[in-house]
């Protein structure tokens, strides 16, 4: 079953494009099931395909090497939820969030795909409840952006916009373990 035009123009990364361009979309992703706990991404692993999240919650997370009594071993850390509002999620999470629970209509990860081939990626999603998606492929996305190039802008211009908060994040980020350091230094 395919998505509707209405279902793809709620995701932020296509509110601007036309319904009709939405449909174009909307016949090239097909709604799939995933159960809890399921991983869609992983970190460090690479894709040409963005994930559209009709319903559900997921959770994005980091590796981070943590030092224990054994050694030193690698721990995922939660950054954030998504959630769906615009139908919310079906069943509760799995477990309680230790992390805010950004809440959207709907929602796309794996943005960066849309413009780079085998794009990097740079966190790992997890299904925290059932979740309804789809698969939107960057060489279907390029053939309806080759017919009609103004829906590429402004979907670039978004995914840009979404680089440049993730950029800002990452740089006060570095900026504080730098400071975390350097006052571990001096004591």
């Amino acid at each position: 079953m395919n998505p509707t035009a209405e279902q793809i123009q709620k995701i932020n990364y296509f509110r601007k494009v036309p319904l009709n361009i939405c449909e174009q979309i909307a016949s090239v992703v097909e709604i799939q099931d995933c159960e809890p706990r399921e991983q869609l991404l992983m970190e460090g692993g690479t894709g040409n395909t963005m994930i559209l999240i009709f319903q559900g919650q997921v959770e994005v997370s980091k590796n981070m090497m943590v030092k224990t009594a054994s050694g030193i071993t690698t721990s995922r850390k939660p950054i954030i939820r998504l959630e769906t509002t615009d139908p919310p999620p079906t069943t509760d999470p799995i477990n309680k969030a230790t992390v805010s629970v950004v809440q959207s209509p709907a929602f796309g990860i794996g943005e960066f795909s849309l413009v780079l081939d085998d794009a990097i990626r740079t966190a790992n999603v997890h299904a925290t409840t059932s979740i309804q998606y789809g698969i939107l492929k960057l060489d279907d996305f390029s053939n309806i952006v080759k017919d009609n190039p103004k829906v590429g802008g402004s979907v670039y211009f978004e995914v840009a916009k979404s680089a440049v908060q993730n950029l800002a994040t990452a740089s006060a980020d570095i900026s504080n373990l730098t400071q975390a350091f350097f006052f571990a230094l001096t004591r």
